[in-house]
């Protein structure tokens, strides 16, 4: 046989293709405001526009699995539990996970994931970055999965991978292990009405008509309904050309039709509105508003028996139904209907309805969240799918958040529960509680109360540095005083701001890093060194000192006197609450801020997960010091892994506050829980809540509000277990029913060591500043700085009466010199040890006047200099001679001495002690 009459050999049919998994994170779009759903489909519509190739948009069902996250959660509760030495810990975690699991179980929750399958036409990367673009737009996160990953998702299709733990999707193929292998079911039988996968039974539904008009995101109610089925929508581009080719003839053939109709004189609506739509549609596609797609809609129900899978078949085409589109069952085509409903963007069934880019974006299918799991993150709640919402706040863009509601909309409620979970976590927990309503929370878990009240040994000193920088303190103190005093003037200010300098240089603090160590002041010393102060003020200045003084006073010696102590507080445990519920009201707003204050300077010191909790929040943002300071928090938190909890009911002040407003928006999740209709205007306004949004929140349950985090608006409720409610609710009626509490002590070996409380260096200079004159060797190295910085300068002199030279520290002055001051201070000092009626001057006075035995006395200090003013010293002379009854002068020089005893009396510093003892020497 010749090699022409040869048989070809049948090539083998190439079945590989290539394809790309896109995940997406759907949104909430349901409870989006009119506008932003318009905006979300013209965005979903330019997408379609730019589709020239066919896409596949597969949703699939699947159990919800929290092992990796229960087993990781377990454990950093044990770690906790270790270092911590508290078992409770434990036992909390097996709780917390009975009940989570319990939840899942009860209420059937399964978890849905949302894919976009693209095969190759052109160049698979190109198709990709198409889509990823255009999707970029309506903000939902989209990733590309691996190899691995869409292995997994393929086996999903055909195993419970929860049930089945013979299979690894995660394996790589080789030659003995092939994809084949990996994801195939272990056996697959087709009857006309349904298929059986393994053990599994599924039946395939495909959408044979749809309504004329339908809503945007329609498809949610079949996306949300609970049971077991896999979505597959196919959507392939139309060519332009075939588009106006089919639309010509169908619209020649509807034109005939009608033709045909009207000679028979037989009315035909449906016709007529068909050939109206097909007219219009063909004109919007000649203008190039509109392209043509080719869509396929099917369903795949699973279950485990007969009976379970026609109630799933009932209930989805009831719900198709229900939304006007004619379900049909694929009926001897099982085997087409299976590889439509895979991820595989193959459509074998080819049930297809041509749609426009208008009616194709109502399909919009990314309509409901479902899991949004961190494997680092805590539970905070149940969305409106019962699917748990499991966040970590650390892994948002600042860990910070808020909890706005009405009273009794559960908000206490739900930061309990936040607290519990995150302290299960590993996170450190610190809270500040202005009402006592987490006592008992903190006992259950060991923790540590610290109590803050008039009569309480524990106190925070407001001159304590705590860990400031001392010009960053000084800072702070202006902001504490004006919560402390009222307004303060900006000439309040600037004394306030020299009396605390001068406060701490007497304690040795100065802007040396290494005198923040010492023993500070309190306020007792900020008003002693006030008074001191106001002895050298002008007149006008007087007023100044008085107010600051009397208003500074009551923290002294008055009703506030408790806080003019010395810091004694110190805690060394993961959960520690500060009660201030027995704080006087009038004192609450100081003891916040000063907590707020200590506890974000310890809280900076490790870089370990904390949390602090501030409830009550609006007594520390109603006063524009205390919300400046917390939101500068707010802002340098995220650096020392702190998230700030905000927890408040007063909604309409907090949103009329700039300070409160600047931080909602550096807090990166909201909790708005029920609230009152008077404050929906603002909170609706301050959020952008849609119409749905806002009934939901005037008419939510307790529990229940709405979670902001990021662009995602999520409905929310809170789900307790038994033991948590009793543990953390406030109802009254309940709280009487309990038994009387029984703290579980831990064992010697569980406590925590106590806290070592460091010894500081007290320091206390009570020096006369304004004296001028000190001998160093009678000075303390502290004293001597302290000096220094008023401004004194070392000086070498021959004391009084003669010796040897010693150093001494003296008070520059701008008028005179060295020699000069010191003689000038040495004498007066000794006179005052015969009598305090003793003046120094600086004018055309002697230096010094003092009053000895009812005669006014004057010494004139000289070092020669006025010697090359002749005219002078004989005015100088002349005045003395008038007004005292006697006067010297006292000679710097001793060299000199013959040019001025013409002139008057003279002395040097070696025998004037001698002429003023004289002078108060007693006639014998």
């Amino acid at each position: 046989m010749s090699k022409e009459n040869e048989p070809k050999k049948k090539e083998p049919k190439d079945y590989s293709r290539k394809l790309a998994f896109l995940q997406i994170q759907p949104t909430n779009f349901t409870i989006r405001s009119s506008k932003e759903k318009e905006a979300i489909i013209a965005r979903f519509q330019r997408f379609l526009n730019a589709l020239d190739f066919p896409i596949q948009i597969f949703i699939g069902t699947n159990s919800l699995n929290l092992d990796a996250y229960i087993n990781a959660l377990q454990m950093r509760a044990e770690t906790v539990a270790q270092d911590t030495k508290n078992k409770l810990y434990l036992k909390h975690f097996e709780s917390y996970k009975k009940h989570l699991l319990g939840t899942i179980q009860k209420k059937s929750v399964l978890d849905r994931s949302f894919y976009i399958i693209i095969p190759e036409t052109t160049s698979l990367d190109v198709q990709v970055s198409v889509v990823l673009q255009q999707l970029s737009s309506l903000n939902l996160a989209v990733r590309r999965l691996e190899n691995d990953e869409m292995m997994q998702t393929l086996a999903g299709c055909f195993h419970d991978l929860l049930q089945d733990r013979t299979k690894n999707p995660g394996e790589q193929a080789g030659p003995d292990n092939s994809l084949h292998a990996l994801i195939a079911p272990p056996s697959l039988t087709f009857r006309p009405d349904h298929l059986t996968i393994g053990e599994k039974l599924c039946r395939i539904v495909a959408a044979h008509g749809y309504p004329r008009n339908v809503e945007p995101g329609f498809l949610d109610k079949i996306i949300t309904l609970n049971g077991i089925f896999d979505l597959s929508i196919f959507i392939e581009p139309v060519p332009i050309e075939d588009m106006m080719v089919i639309l010509n003839k169908e619209l020649q053939k509807q034109r005939a039709d009608l033709y045909a109709s009207e000679l028979k004189a037989i009315i035909n609506p449906t016709l007529e509105i068909q050939y109206s739509d097909t007219r219009a549609v063909l004109e919007l596609l000649q203008k190039g508003h509109e392209k043509l797609f080719n869509v396929s809609f099917y369903v795949n129900c699973k279950a485990d028996s007969k009976e379970e899978l026609d109630l799933i078949t009932k209930k989805v085409e009831a719900e198709l139904n229900g939304m006007l589109i004619i379900p049909k069952l694929a009926l001897f085509q099982m085997k087409e209907g299976l590889k439509s409903t895979i991820p595989l963007a193959d459509d074998k069934l080819q049930v297809k309805r041509n749609v426009t880019t208008r009616a194709l974006s109502a399909f919009f299918p990314f309509t409901s969240q479902f899991l949004s799991l961190d494997e680092t993150g805590v539970w905070m709640g149940l969305n409106k799918n019962d699917v748990p919402v499991i966040r970590d706040i650390h892994k948002l863009p600042n860990p910070n958040g808020m909890i706005l509601a009405s009273s009794g909309a559960g908000k206490s409620y739900w930061s309990k529960l936040f607290i519990i979970r995150q302290l299960l976590n590993g996170t450190k927990v610190m809270l500040i509680d202005p009402q006592s309503e987490y006592v008992k929370l903190i006992n259950t878990f060991n923790g540590q109360v610290i109590n803050f009240s008039r009569t309480s040994s524990t106190v925070i000193n407001p001159l304590d540095l705590m860990g400031h920088e001392y010009a960053e303190k000084r800072l702070m103190l202006l902001d504490l005083f004006g919560v402390m005093l009222g307004t303060l003037s900006d000439i309040q200010k600037s004394v306030l701001d020299r009396a605390i300098t001068g406060t701490y240089e007497r304690k040795g603090i100065t802007d040396n890093e290494k005198t923040w160590k010492n023993k500070p002041p309190i306020l007792g010393d900020l008003l002693a060194e006030l008074v001191s102060m106001s002895k050298s003020a002008t007149i006008i200045e007087r007023e100044t000192y008085r107010s600051l003084t009397n208003r500074l006073s009551m923290f002294v010696n008055g009703v506030y006197s408790f806080f003019n102590r010395h810091t004694k507080i110190e805690f060394d445990n993961s959960f520690v609450g500060f009660i201030i519920g027995d704080m006087p009201r009038q004192a609450k707003p100081i003891n916040m801020f000063l907590l707020l204050d200590y506890v974000y300077l310890k809280m900076k010191t490790s870089i370990e997960r904390k949390l602090l909790v501030v409830d009550e929040a609006w007594s520390l943002l109603s006063r524009a010091e205390d919300s400046e300071y917390l939101l500068e928090i707010v802002k340098t938190s995220r650096k020392f892994n702190l998230g700030l909890l905000l927890i408040t009911q007063d909604v309409t002040d907090l949103l009329q506050s700039r300070a409160a407003n600047a931080i909602l928006q550096n807090s990166s999740y909201k909790l708005l829980m029920r609230q009152e209709p008077a404050a929906m205007e603002n909170v609706t306004k301050t959020f952008n809540l849609s119409e749905t949004e806002q009934e939901l929140l005037l008419t939510a349950e307790v529990g229940e509000g709405l979670l902001l985090m990021g662009n995602q608006h999520t409905q929310l409720r809170n789900v307790a277990s038994a033991e948590e409610h009793l543990l953390i609710t406030t109802n009254a009626d309940e709280l009487l029913k309990l038994p009387p509490e029984k703290k579980e002590e831990p064992s010697e070996s569980e406590k925590p060591e106590p806290a070592r409380v460091k010894q500081k260096k007290e320091i206390n200079i009570t020096l006369d500043e304004n004296k001028g004159l000190f001998k160093k060797s009678n000075l303390s190295e502290d004293e001597i700085q302290f000096l220094l910085k008023k401004g004194y300068v070392f000086s070498w002199h021959v004391p009084l009466g003669g010796g040897r030279q010693e150093i001494y520290l003296i008070k520059h002055s701008q008028r005179e010199g060295e020699p000069h001051v010191f003689l000038v201070k040495s004498i007066e000092e000794y006179v005052r040890t015969f009598t305090q009626n003793v003046k120094t001057f600086e004018t055309e006075r002697p230096d010094i006047v003092f009053k000895a035995k009812s005669k006014t006395i004057g010494l004139e200090i000289e070092t020669g200099n006025n010697l090359r003013d002749p005219s002078y010293l004989e005015k100088k002379i002349k005045s003395l001679n008038a007004n005292y009854d006697d006067w010297y002068f006292v000679l710097t020089d001793a060299t000199i001495a013959y040019k001025y005893e013409k002139m008057g009396k003279t002395c040097t510093r070696k025998d004037v002690c001698t002429i003023i003892r004289n002078c108060f020497k007693k006639p014998v």
